[in-house]
């Protein structure tokens, strides 16, 4: 199984699992010969993109363990099957999922210029999916109603950590489905491998305090300014006669929050002198988002909580431990396969070993 990951926990549905498997293989053959230079796509995506083509059989193992686990034993024929990609980035997902023959393939991202992109990549190489849907998740149920689509499978892979009310999202995601959904999202801000949770603290400070540059490639919807000093405009346009210091207090305060959110804590600072809006989790005080958007600067959170958000949902739910993929050097495919081992064997432990959790879940009959 080239495109599985090795030594992982993989669906006893070996039918599926197969099937998976030769379709990445498949894909991995299309991927190869894409030019994405002659392509109208974004500059964005020939950076992001090309970066997941330079070590393409790992990305197609995630993208593999991640369908295959969405859409095995669902009692609901391939052809018939409904899979919708949320957040979808790039569309690799996508592309799997429409190789793989699944009746209807839904792609959905926030950013419009992913959604055109993903498309125009999809027609290149003959994967295209069914719909290409930009915008947030109620943008995707209202598309859906209008469509009279009912989703069998949701999945992505780095997204939950970017979404700005996670809590929102997880309750309405039974809004896309009529009782029969699995939901498969995987995520590499895993607060418990202390490795990733130093680098993300690391980019939270960065995001947080610093301006960055404009690079070739960069998402046009990412501010260049410091997340903190685009609060302290937002503050002092929306009252002008606050001091320094409250100026000072409210930047501090308002970390984590989104602009319409922002708004009602320096109106209630106006009247009352105080804030009670704050971010979730203070567990992690480093998370930060941009102002603008909520986009969360990869947002550590407490990944049980979430389970139990799904729970409440009506869903069985749980928390998964990710693995590695095969790297392009023998010596760092035989470290992965080797922490993969640990991470198999060592039961919850491992999550401080994995490079991604995965929030999985089905709804309760």
């Amino acid at each position: 199984m080239e495109y599985m990951f090795k030594f992982c926990n993989l669906p006893d549905d070996t039918l599926t699992v197969k099937m998976v498997n030769e379709a990445a293989g498949r894909l991995h053959y299309k991927l190869k010969k894409i030019d994405l230079e002659s392509l109208d796509i974004s500059d964005y995506n020939k950076r992001y993109f090309g970066s997941l083509l330079r070590n393409l059989r790992s990305n197609l193992q995630k993208y593999a363990y991640i369908l295959s686990w969405s859409i095995t034993k669902i009692d609901i024929p391939l052809n018939k099957l409904v899979f919708l990609d949320y957040g979808g980035g790039s569309g690799m997902l996508s592309l799997l999922a429409k190789e793989c023959k699944i009746g209807t393939v839904i792609y959905n991202d926030i950013y419009d210029v992913s959604a055109r992109d993903a498309e125009l990549i999809g027609k290149a190489i003959g994967d295209q999916a069914d719909y290409y849907i930009p915008g947030n998740i109620n943008d995707v149920i209202d598309f859906l109603k209008e469509k009279s689509v009912k989703c069998n499978a949701i999945a992505n892979y780095d997204v939950i950590e970017h979404i700005y009310d996670i809590e929102e999202f997880l309750k309405k995601i039974p809004m896309i489905s009529d009782n029969n959904l699995r939901v498969f999202f995987s995520s590499g801000a895993n607060p418990y491998n202390p490795v990733i949770k130093r680098k993300l603290v690391k980019n939270h400070y960065r995001c947080e305090l610093l301006d960055r540059e404009q690079k070739f490639g960069s998402k046009k919807r990412d501010p260049l300014e410091a997340y903190s000093k685009i609060r302290r405009k937002l503050i002092k346009d929306l009252n002008p006669d606050l001091s320094e210091d409250q100026v000072d207090y409210l930047v501090t305060a308002t970390k984590g929050l989104i602009e319409y959110d922002i708004k009602k804590a320096v109106n209630e600072f106006s009247t009352s002198g105080t804030v009670t809006l704050k971010q979730k989790y203070p567990q992690y005080p480093s998370n930060t988002c941009d102002p603008y958007t909520g986009n969360w600067a990869e947002h550590l959170m407490d990944i049980y909580q979430l389970r139990n958000i799904l729970q409440s949902q009506n869903f069985q739910a749980d928390i998964w431990r990710g693995y590695y993929g095969d790297s392009n050097t023998l010596l760092k495919c035989l470290a992965a396969r080797s922490l993969n081992l640990l991470i198999k064997n060592l039961g919850r432990r491992g999550m401080a070993l994995s490079p991604f959790f995965t929030l999985c879940g089905n709804v309760v009959p």
